[in-house]
């Protein structure tokens, strides 16, 4: 019983996990390394925590898409560092948050029912949606801006417009699992609940090698041991705040294996991972 549990929880834990990740493989592959994007998830479900169903979860996605289109601007238009600007990001995003659903805290959310086979059937429709997109004009652009940006400038395509699309995109698929997180998975509120959602999906993201369909079982190793976690709360007289460790690392302990055992070309991490691109310097 303790099994299915584990199984059925890992499959609901394991969507938002898995449609943020997806975003954060749309966003690694235009070349921006959004570390942001945990602030992004925590605003979204604070958002839809704060409104509530049915117009928490569309009003959640708006609010995170506008989230992360000036991450994208500040930095692409603005070259500024990433990993500084996504730091900040993230705790901007748990300040706000925190501030815009401090009147949620303790109260019960209308949750929607959802089944975690159901659930997650609909997150690998998305996947493959996602695979799909990189095969249309719009996506082998996204790709080109992280590989060879100057290349693509000089084809008359603007990086920017296309590193800002790849943030539009990102930000839906993250806002989603935000307002997933809330409304379909907690159906509560607390600080801490959407907290690490996004980071984790960062890290899977890179475990997944930036491929959309093997992001359908990557995103089930940290969705896995966060259902493990819970469980062993009730069995083991260990800090909670140790449990939570597990999730994260367990896809550092993969994402070591996959880079090891990632030798093809097609694996690699686009070449311009969290470099900004400045048209005036381009050689």
């Amino acid at each position: 019983m303790a099994l299915e549990t584990i199984a059925s929880e890992a499959l609901k834990s394991g969507v938002p996990i898995l449609l943020a990740t997806l975003g954060a493989i749309v966003g690694q592959r235009a070349g921006v390394l959004n570390l942001g994007l945990e602030g992004v998830v925590y605003l979204s479900a604070a958002v839809a925590a704060a409104v509530g169903p049915p117009w928490g979860f569309p009003v959640a996605i708006v609010v995170g898409v506008v989230y992360n289109l000036a991450y994208y601007t500040l930095a692409n238009d603005f070259a500024l560092n990433q990993i500084l600007l996504g730091l900040a990001f993230t705790m901007v995003g748990y300040g706000v948050g925190s501030q815009i659903a401090q009147g949620k805290i303790g109260q019960p959310i209308e949750k929607y029912i959802i089944h975690g086979v159901e659930a997650y059937a609909l997150a690998i429709a998305i996947a493959l949606l996602v695979h799909f997109f990189f095969k249309t004009r719009l996506g082998i652009a996204v790709k080109a801006s992280g590989d060879d940006p100057p290349s693509l400038d000089l084809m008359g395509v603007d990086v920017y417009t296309v590193r800002k699309l790849a943030g539009v995109v990102e930000g839906v698929l993250a806002s989603a699992a935000g307002g997933y997180i809330i409304l379909f998975y907690y159906g509560s509120w607390a600080d801490s609940l959407p907290m690490g959602w996004g980071s984790l999906a960062v890290i899977t993201a890179m475990v997944s090698l930036w491929t959309p369909t093997l992001a359908v079982g990557a995103a089930l190793i940290p969705s896995t041991f966060v259902s493990l976690s819970y469980t062993l709360q009730h069995y083991l007289a260990i800090s909670p705040h140790l449990l939570h460790t597990i999730p994260y690392i367990a896809p550092i302990i993969a994402l070591t294996t996959a880079r090891l055992l990632a030798k093809s070309a097609r694996y690699q991490p686009p070449k311009w991972l969290a470099k900004p691109y400045v048209r005036e310097e381009r050689v």
